[in-house]
């Protein structure tokens, strides 16, 4: 458990950047149509994920 308490700080860091990126990705309506047409089911995944609630829940001790 500590190992987790230690490293959730910088792990969540990390995905909120990547979540924020793949939002403004998705932004860009070429990169959108794009992904449309020759990997929806990527464009699903990725519209999943700048969905997901950047205020994460707090952990439990």
């Amino acid at each position: 458990m500590k190992s987790v308490e230690e490293t959730y700080g910088i792990e969540n860091l990390h995905l909120t950047v990547a979540r924020g990126y793949v939002a403004k990705l998705l932004a860009n309506t070429r990169i959108t149509r794009w992904l449309s047409y020759h990997r929806q089911e990527y464009l699903g995944e990725f519209q999943k994920i700048a969905e997901i609630d950047p205020q994460p829940e707090a952990l439990d001790a």
